[in-house]
């Protein structure tokens, strides 16, 4: 089992050696092109063309980055579409589409956007275009983004080039979610010519260095090279980058293995020996901002009854799960904050498996001899296991789960409509630990990530004043509370923080590992 010591230290990049640390976002900052992200193992120049091979666990769920909720989804998006700001290799925000940005009072955040940045169907990135979307994801019934922008009060355009956000109340966060989902602007004339289309057809959509050509459903997402790439400073290079989805573990793995993929999206904990030993294949180890949790809809029994749901925590045995189906590529949650971020509070420590405790919360809750409910398991072979584990330790007090596979679609459908009993979540992270808390804790009318459903006006202060506060030490307090406010209330089961480990083949040359855990492709290139 890794300490949190030993977490933060696995991250290696292909140059060898990862300095994790979690950037406070400058108040302003000064019009600048971002640098060349190539690493230092690349040798030789840099060589334009060849199809990059790139295989993730499950299939994309939508193309729409203010409908998804799939971290999957991100792999592709990040160069797609490409956020206002982006991240360093240290969680650093730095300029992208948008030069420069400036807080002249905690209520409000202008954007400058750089100029001649196009759209992949040719229209401009303008401001006009970021209130567009700001519009769009806070107002459409299935916005996923809803949360993340809840606090922007209005939007004005100041010039076609600058735009002024005004909030309802400061907030620290915000140009940290600017760094993903929420900062992909899509192109106006594309989503108007599109409309629900969007989902599975991003013609003309983005801004990022590859542009849409296809989805073929379960068989592949292809992007090709934008000739039009507003940066000009090294790549893009690639002429193609084909996703393929491979939800099985061990084919993923042989794929790259015997040349028919170059890079992995995520390697399996039963894959990581045997990508390791393989002197054919670079491996990297990055600890990551992301908690994984079982999540229960509170709004709908068993699991409106809060005994229940405790009873479930206390049943649970997170360390075993760990060390069994995760082999211990990771650490237990004591919550939803990685010990890769500053707010993360190592003396709340997970919370361990209790029988007795579990019986006596049954009783309360009024199912003494214990109750049944469906468990969604995404068909993943890891998370099939996983389902079995909780299965098992689950029956030895008395509680019956019936394990259901169901695509990343049904999942997303289901916890968005909360028609589900409880599924597992996989969140990626991020820099800012607003946003592995807020979208999921607070009540945010409308569509947002809060499928367990949690309405809790304690913490919904609480949240908001995490916002309003811009120094650490006084956050990390806040969210600490937050924390215990959780486990009391158990509306999900915390269950581990792991490393995000990547396999590549040598010929891909350039990358740098960002502890996002999303693969960037603009600088590079296949060794020939």
């Amino acid at each position: 089992m890794l300490s949190r010591r030993q977490f933060l230290r696995t991250g290696v990049l292909l140059s060898g050696g990862l300095a994790l640390v979690v950037a406070c976002a400058p108040q302003a900052a000064a019009p600048a092109a971002p640098a060349s992200t190539t690493s230092s193992s690349a040798t030789g120049a840099p060589t334009k063309g060849g199809t990059l091979r790139v295989g993730l666990s499950v299939d994309v769920v939508t193309l729409d980055p203010h409908l998804s909720g799939s971290k999957f989804d991100r792999q592709v998006y990040h160069n797609l579409y490409e956020p206002l700001l982006t991240l360093d290799e240290k969680l650093g925000i730095q300029p992208n589409v948008a030069e420069s940005y400036q807080t002249p009072d905690p209520q409000t955040l202008i954007l400058k956007l750089r100029s001649g940045v196009k759209f992949h169907d040719g229209t401009d990135l303008n401001a006009e275009a970021l209130r567009f979307n700001f519009d769009r994801m806070a107002n459409d019934p299935k916005s996923v983004r809803k949360g993340e922008v809840a606090n922007i009060a209005t939007t004005e355009v100041v010039d076609p080039l600058t735009i002024k956000l005004n909030l309802k109340q400061p907030d620290s966060s915000l140009l940290a979610t600017l760094t993903d989902r929420a900062g992909m602007m899509i192109s106006p004339t594309a989503l108007q010519k599109l409309g629900a289309d969007l989902g599975h057809d991003a013609t003309g959509a983005g801004t990022g260095p590859f542009q849409f050509v296809e989805w073929v459903p379960d068989d592949h997402v292809l992007l090709k090279r934008n000739d039009a790439y507003w940066n000009k400073t090294g790549g893009p290079y690639l002429d193609q980058v084909r996703y393929r989805p491979i939800p099985d573990d061990t084919v993923k793995l042989q794929s790259l293995q015997g040349n028919e993929l170059d890079a992995l999206d995520y390697l399996a904990p039963r894959t990581v020996a045997t990508a390791k030993a393989d002197n054919s294949l670079v491996v990297i180890d990055v600890p990551s901002l992301a908690a994984f949790w079982l999540t229960m809809n509170n709004t709908k029994p068993p699991f409106d009854n809060k005994n229940l749901r405790l009873a479930v925590v206390n049943a649970l045995d997170m360390e075993a799960i760990v060390k069994g189906v995760y082999l211990g590529i990771g650490v237990p949650a004591n919550g939803p904050i990685s010990p890769a971020s500053w707010a993360y509070d190592d003396s709340i420590k997970s919370i361990p498996r209790d029988l007795a405790q579990a019986k006596q919360y049954l009783a309360a809750g009024g199912q003494p001899n214990g109750f049944s409910f469906d468990f969604e398991a995404v068909n993943t072979p890891l998370s099939i296991q996983e389902g079995e584990v909780i299965k098992a330790q689950l029956a030895e007090a008395g509680i019956t789960v019936n394990v259901v596979t169901v695509d990343g679609a049904r999942q997303l459908a289901d916890g968005n409509g909360k028609t589900y009993q409880m599924t597992n979540y996989a969140w990626s992270g991020r820099p800012d630990p607003d946003g592995n808390v807020y979208q999921f804790f607070h009540t945010t009318p409308g569509v947002s990530l809060n499928w367990s459903g949690i309405s809790n006006p304690q913490m919904d202060a609480l949240l908001e004043q995490t916002r309003q506060v811009t120094d650490h030490t006084e956050r990390k307090t806040l969210y600490s509370q937050i924390i215990q406010m959780l486990r009391e209330d158990a509306p999900v089961a915390f269950e581990i923080h792991p490393i995000e480990p990547k396999a590549v083949s040598p010929k891909l040359q350039g990358y740098v590992a960002i502890p996002d855990g999303m693969l960037r492709f603009k600088d590079v290139w296949l060794k020939p």
